[in-house]
């Protein structure tokens, strides 16, 4: 008798805790979920796109005026080659990604030019492809 006792007892104290812990579960989920599905939390502003400085390599990577250069997914190289520099390209992140191609270029007002992408790094903002390269200083 004494373990049937134990036994309900336990199920009693766990079924006193679990709706405790499920509230707590779905604050957090409620809480993560305000920020956006994008996670940006705070109140800081976000660029609509930037302008291309440079594409190279027959569309395989686009450089932007902030000093990005992302890498394009092969299939949509073909539409990249196709831009130039100053052309605005809009950057949103896919939510749905082509592997660990995670993010959208896209020309505004053009719904058919557009790429998906992946950050290969970053450059000084101030290069553009057609600049020559800084000299050297001499010794």
């Amino acid at each position: 008798m004494l373990k049937l006792l134990t036994v309900a007892g336990l199920s009693l104290l766990l079924s006193a805790t679990t709706p405790l812990a499920a509230s707590a579960q779905s604050e957090v989920a409620v809480a993560s979920l305000s920020c956006g599905l994008d996670g940006w939390c705070d109140s800081t502003p976000r660029p609509v796109g930037f302008y291309v400085t440079a594409v190279e390599e027959d569309g395989r990577y686009v450089a932007l005026e902030d000093g990005t250069v992302w890498e394009i997914e092969i299939s949509d190289r073909a539409t990249t080659a196709a831009w130039r520099a100053d052309d605005f390209v809009a950057v949103r992140e896919i939510l749905a990604p082509m592997g660990d191609f995670n993010y959208l270029l896209t020309l505004p007002g053009n719904s058919e030019s557009r790429a998906a992408a992946r950050l290969a790094g970053r450059r000084s903002a101030e290069f553009r492809s057609g600049d020559p390269l800084p000299e050297a200083a001499p010794e």
